[in-house]
């Protein structure tokens, strides 16, 4: 999404980012009491054209302590084309992303973190330099292509409705 806006639970400390130069190391954030806690989104990433980084992190679970936090998701209208700002690209800083359909990425992203459908999306796979991944990166503005031409960015979710798509998200070369 765009924004998260967490107020966590002052006695479990459950959010934790990578701890900064290591790998595999994880630092807890323990909350201030009072105080939200704001996590930039993926769709901010593109919007800023990395100017704001959306970081990664992980929620732990404890099966000793309950934990009690209140999330606010803000995301995009369903129909909505991200792509960078025109005042974050400068004949110095070209636009680092291709345009994403925001019901395109949710759609998959929730497919690949709900069903047996689709694949972890990424903001990678739009990057203009193909980033990690340059088949998966063609894909996906393929199948993104065909998501918006057959007007399912217009239509409410259903992954039973989206199941074949979404399958070429990961299948097709």
């Amino acid at each position: 999404g765009f924004l998260t806006v967490l107020l966590q639970d002052d006695d479990c400390h459950s959010l934790q980012v990578p701890r900064h130069g290591t790998h595999g190391d994880w630092m807890t954030v323990s909350p201030i009491p009072g105080a939200l806690t704001i996590n930039t989104g993926d769709m901010a990433q593109i919007w800023s054209n990395d100017a704001y980084q959306a970081p990664l992190h992980r929620v732990l679970t404890s099966s000793s302590q309950r934990r009690y936090s209140a999330p606010f998701f803000y995301n995009p209208p369903y129909h909505t084309t991200i792509q960078p700002f025109m005042s974050t690209t400068t004949t110095a800083a070209r636009s680092m992303y291709h345009p994403v359909l925001w019901a395109y990425f949710r759609a998959v992203r929730f497919a690949g973190d709900w069903t047996n459908l689709g694949v972890e999306i990424q903001i990678e796979h739009f990057r203009k330099d193909l980033g990690d991944d340059p088949m998966a990166s063609r894909r996906h503005l393929r199948v993104q292509d065909l998501f918006q031409k057959q007007g399912m960015d217009t239509k409410p979710f259903d992954v039973e409705q989206y199941a074949a798509l979404l399958s070429m998200a990961e299948t097709q070369k």
